[in-house]
């Protein structure tokens, strides 16, 4: 008779160790052993396997808490959605294409620099979704591509861009007409689903703090606000604020340039040219304001004490310019998760969310009020 074997004494110590767990830590090893699936996270979770999938791609559907739940459950069972999986099932691909607008001829680096914090909130949000995202530059005709899920490389497209590229609006307006899921930020119009904070309060905001400085002739520098809705709001915003008052309403005159600086040092120089006692400016962009404070100092004009000066955008570079700007800005991240989110309804053809991006008048050194500056 053969001698009875016995495992090292080491490995019979792992042996009842591994024996001597509880049935629910059994279940939670045996779950390991195999490959865990959507079923396992939904049994733990007390939830069905449909509304797992939408947990974990942060479905707004799923309340808060059935996340967590599930977010844990996923977590304790070394769960990941199975991406190549569900491409087989419902033919998606897991990725979200972001287009980032220029104007041609122009280089990249010259592009609103809120545009590129917005692509990184994008591309957070997305994954908090569970989504890729697949970044394009595109500026002219032959640099333009929409067939993103056409041709299975991603689910839907979030463009984001320059309103005065025309071109590109009407290209990706046709591409939606063909079918692709487009959301924008950034679109003249309302051609197509756009995200946009609420640029009338905003503007609104920003001139009421330029009256209580004591400012009384305001002047609005936005030209070219026929054709993007954008500005349109925000010149709506400064007539706001004005009625009531007895301020008159000045516009400086459209200098279309090369760029938004150089657009806002052209108009600014014309706009001092013609009302020399202009003692405030609202420009409807960051880029406008930074132009018309290169504009200021050709004129001789000091900021805050001939001329206070706000922005809007929030973009980073305003607190480095001198006099640091004072600006309405935008929530970059808060619009990242919207545009996500807008984008991810049309997929799932369900209906779009209505979010709001919030936004707050960060005052600096431009606008002092005229007792102190």
């Amino acid at each position: 008779m053969a001698p009875a074997h016995h495992p090292p004494r080491r490995h019979r110590k792992r042996l009842c160790r591994v024996l001597a767990r509880p049935a629910g830590e059994w279940r939670r090893h045996a779950a390991m052993i195999r490959r865990t699936t959507s079923r396992d996270v939904a049994a733990a979770a007390g939830v069905s396997q449909p509304t797992v999938s939408r947990a974990l791609r942060g479905d707004p559907s799923v309340s808060a808490e059935t996340r967590a739940r599930v977010a844990e459950a996923a977590q304790q069972l070394d769960y990941r959605l199975d991406r190549r999986g569900s491409k087989l099932r419902f033919g998606r691909t897991g990725v979200l294409a972001v287009v980032v607008l220029g104007m041609p001829d122009q280089p990249r680096a010259a592009a609103n620099p809120f545009y590129l914090v917005l692509l990184g909130a994008i591309a957070a949000a997305a994954a908090e979704r569970g989504y890729d995202t697949l970044v394009s530059f595109q500026s002219s005709p032959d640099t333009f591509r929409a067939g993103f899920s056409q041709g299975g490389d991603a689910d839907g497209i979030i463009v984001v861009g320059s309103a005065r590229n025309d071109a590109a609006w009407t290209f990706y307006a046709g591409a939606a007409a063909a079918g692709e899921h487009v959301v924008c930020w950034g679109a003249p119009d309302d051609a197509l689903p756009t995200v946009r904070c609420d640029n009338r309060s905003g503007a609104a905001m920003a001139v009421r703090h330029l009256i209580d400085g004591g400012r009384t002739r305001i002047a609005f520098l936005g030209g070219g606000w026929e054709r993007q809705t954008a500005y349109a709001d925000r010149r709506q915003g400064y007539i706001d604020a004005l009625q009531g008052s007895e301020i008159d309403l000045v516009e400086a005159p459209h200098r279309p340039a090369s760029s938004r600086e150089e657009e806002g040092c052209a108009a600014t120089l014309a706009l001092l040219a013609a009302n020399p006692r202009i003692d405030a400016i609202f420009a409807a962009s960051d880029l406008l304001a930074i132009g018309a404070i290169r504009a200021a100092r050709l004129s001789d004009k000091a900021i805050p004490a001939d001329i206070a000066l706000v922005g809007f955008d929030g973009i980073l570079s305003a607190s480095h310019v001198s006099p640091p700007l004072t600006t309405v800005e935008q929530d970059s991240a808060a619009a990242g998760a919207a545009l996500v989110a807008t984008l991810i309804s049309l997929i799932e053809d369900e209906a779009p969310p209505s979010p709001t991006v919030p936004m707050r008048l960060v005052i600096r050194d431009s606008s002092t009020p005229l007792a102190l500056s």
